[in-house]
């Protein structure tokens, strides 16, 4: 049995390969990530499929938190998962509870570019979903909470104006550092060990948190 920084890096690897090469592992395969495996199927993070493996959503978070529970630096986990990786770990979470989730969502408003790195839509809301990929040197979630809330704003602004979208928007950063959810300068501050929990009803968000105006 494995035991500490080994397990962290063998579930790191298969995180690694799951984000570059798709969510089935055959039965070959599997046997060389037999442990992590065996923790995400028991944890519900992974099911048997037609005679393979189909890693969940949820599982790339259990991943995650074996990597770095595990004493792996927090440099070391970024780079193998990198900020592309790190987005698509939540939209996937989003996807798999049935919600429309759109990726690096571009639009222009008063002639400036601007990007949200994931849309979430539900049946009575839209989440602006900023994903900050941290390590504590360059820790700034103040800022980051008012960037994210003004482009939240120009969100609703364009959607409203030129897609004729009249769902509230809702300004959320996900960041690996905080262990509590809390809100920031008018947005949602969640540790991504929170985001499979929250994806469950997201619509609890309305309960304290005001849409952005």
């Amino acid at each position: 049995m494995l035991t500490g920084e080994r397990r962290g890096v063998l579930c790191l690897r298969l995180l690694k390969r799951l984000l570059e090469e798709g969510l089935l592992i055959t039965r070959e395969e599997a046997s060389g990530y037999e442990e992590c495996l065996r923790l995400l199927s028991e944890g519900g993070g992974a099911v048997e499929l037609g005679g393979r493996v189909k890693v969940l959503p949820e599982g790339f978070l259990m991943l995650l938190k074996q990597a770095v529970e595990s004493g792996i630096s927090l440099e070391t986990v970024f780079k193998a998962v990198n900020w592309r990786g790190f987005e698509r770990i939540i939209a996937e979470v989003f996807r798999a509870k049935g919600f429309r989730v759109l990726e690096h969502f571009r639009f222009s408003i008063k002639g400036v570019a601007r990007e949200i790195d994931v849309l979430v839509e539900t049946p009575r809301m839209l989440l602006s979903i900023d994903c900050k990929q941290w390590i504590r040197r360059n820790y700034n979630v103040s800022s980051a909470s008012r960037l994210q809330l003004e482009r939240s704003r120009l969100l609703s602004s364009y959607l409203s104006e030129k897609e004729s979208v009249r769902k509230a928007v809702y300004p959320v950063v996900v960041t690996f550092l905080d262990s509590e959810a809390r809100i920031l300068n008018g947005c949602l501050i969640l540790p991504v060990w929170k985001i499979g929990e929250f994806s469950e009803n997201p619509e609890v968000v309305k309960s304290v948190l005001n849409p952005v105006s």
